[in-house]
């Protein structure tokens, strides 16, 4: 059975999608021109859409699957070794502070010493979840 989370969303994802849409209108209308504003503000709202709409997290048959950009990755649970909730902002397939840090007990998994970071809508239950696949991580 799979179980899909949506990645929590801060308040300040969609600021950054309305700030950016009306930045690309300010300098059209200066110059009274709206179509260049219009073409512009549609293709930076599709990219938006694109990035944060393919943020996506999945567990299934002792995988935990992450979808980034519309593209999935696959880590086994059973290579888990802790999870610990934390705050950050550090580059993540997430789109919120409030964060699940993920470690591995094999290095060569992620290829860096630093942990991997998502956020999940619920952490409670996506952890209860990691924890009852592999009942030997860790949680702090």
């Amino acid at each position: 059975m799979a179980h899909v989370f949506d990645s929590k969303v801060d308040w300040w994802i969609p600021v950054i999608v309305v700030g950016s849409v009306a930045g690309c209108f300010i300098g059209p209308m200066i110059d009274g021109d709206f179509i260049p504003g219009i073409v512009l503000a549609a293709a930076v709202l599709a990219v938006e859409i694109f990035i944060f709409a393919g943020v996506k997290y999945q567990i299934r048959d002792g995988q935990l699957g992450i979808r980034n950009f519309f593209r999935w990755t696959w880590f086994p649970i059973d290579k888990i070794s802790e999870v610990k909730k934390s705050r950050g902002i550090l580059s993540a397939p997430a789109l919120s502070a409030d964060r699940i840090s993920i470690r591995f007990s094999d290095r060569s998994i992620l290829k860096s010493f630093m942990p991997l970071e998502i956020s999940p809508k619920d952490r409670d239950e996506f952890i209860a979840i990691l924890k009852s696949i592999n009942p030997q991580i860790t949680v702090k």
